[in-house]
């Protein structure tokens, strides 16, 4: 992993000017006024059968409700300023049977499929070289947290980033636009877990890290522009972690309750990647198709709860929960409703 990100890392900066950045306008962008943009959809789908129905099947309701507000400023001739905001929920409700009834089948209780609160805001140095300086800041967290079968916790964990690094426009069109930038980035974590056995408290602890991100956004037609394809890719490396002490002791620990198991202590090292990509293709106006594909890789949770005053016992599942040696992948395609609200 870490060659190939360090060979695209190199590809980018060394890409030549006469490439991708060819169809950028060369021209410096005046300062004006802000430019909004606001739309949200819903994409819902549904199924029911009778209890008497052949083969088995059960029903479900799917639901998924999303908004993304931006908000961009060419300030001054050198400085703008870029702000977005993301939300989207969704949840499915499937048919079982009835408790109460052996003969009946009834929709239990609703299931989180989708959580998302991304916040992210840049100040790019506009400064007409090959590449902009810039400061950034995102913050990233969720309606609800269910990892947990003691109870939800509202808005947890909360996900901390700045960035500082160059950015290069590689397109910058009308319809187009591909940007990438790379930088020294700080993570801290916010979360919450529970105290005791019952739900009852809750305990919060912080967690650190920094290194090195890449993140590539793009906007791009596609289909003689029938299909808007958005996509992003965010690239972590992880310099250091402020509880890394605390991993090579649960180690310790964790090996001499059971021998013989894998040692955990260098997983925070490995890079992190989250890819995702929406292609959307409208029917009407208000009416759309859209294919979500995600693709994300984190080996080690950061927000993992590393309690060393814990029993090593109970501490285990909790370290092993946030261990993920393979990549998550996760695709939806439905048909949404979709309002520009300005």
């Amino acid at each position: 992993m870490k060659p190939f990100l360090s060979f695209c890392l190199a590809l980018v900066l060394l890409w030549p000017s006469r490439g991708f950045g060819a169809e950028a306008d060369t021209s410096r962008t005046q300062p004006g006024p802000w430019t909004y943009g606001a739309a949200t959809g819903l994409n819902l789908s549904q199924s029911a059968y009778s209890s008497n129905w052949s083969g088995g099947d059960r029903g479900s309701i799917n639901w998924v409700l999303q908004g993304d507000v931006t908000a961009n400023r060419q300030l001054k001739l050198w400085l703008n300023l870029a702000n977005e905001m993301q939300l989207s929920y969704g949840q499915t409700a499937k048919q079982v049977d009835d408790p109460a009834n052996p003969n009946r089948i009834v929709f239990d209780r609703p299931e989180k499929t989708t959580d998302l609160i991304l916040l992210e805001s840049t100040a790019r140095f506009t400064l007409d070289t090959w590449v902009d300086p810039f400061l950034g800041t995102r913050v990233e967290s969720q309606f609800s947290d269910q990892s947990d079968p003691r109870g939800d916790l509202n808005f947890n964990p909360v996900r901390l980033t700045e960035t500082a690094g160059f950015a290069r426009v590689l397109i910058k069109t009308d319809e187009r636009e591909w940007i990438t930038r790379v930088g020294m980035s700080f993570r801290e974590v916010l979360s919450r877990a529970f105290a005791d056995t019952i739900g009852d408290a809750t305990r919060s602890f912080t967690t650190v890290d920094g290194g090195v991100e890449w993140l590539t956004t793009v906007t791009q037609p596609l289909l003689h522009k029938k299909v808007l394809y958005k996509g992003r890719l965010l690239a972590f490396l992880p310099l250091f972690f402020d509880k890394s002490s605390d991993l090579e002791t649960f180690d310790v620990l964790a090996l001499q309750a059971m021998p013989g198991r894998e040692s955990v202590k260098d997983f925070w090292k490995a890079p992190n990647v989250n890819f995702q990509n929406t292609f959307t293709a409208p029917i009407t106006k208000n009416l759309n198709v859209n294919l979500s594909v995600q693709w994300v890789y984190e080996k080690f949770d950061q927000s993992t709860n590393l309690d060393l005053d814990k029993p090593i016992a109970e501490l285990i599942p909790v370290v092993d929960a946030g261990i993920r040696k393979a990549g998550q992948f996760k695709q939806t395609l439905a048909i949404g409703l979709t309002y520009t609200l300005f």
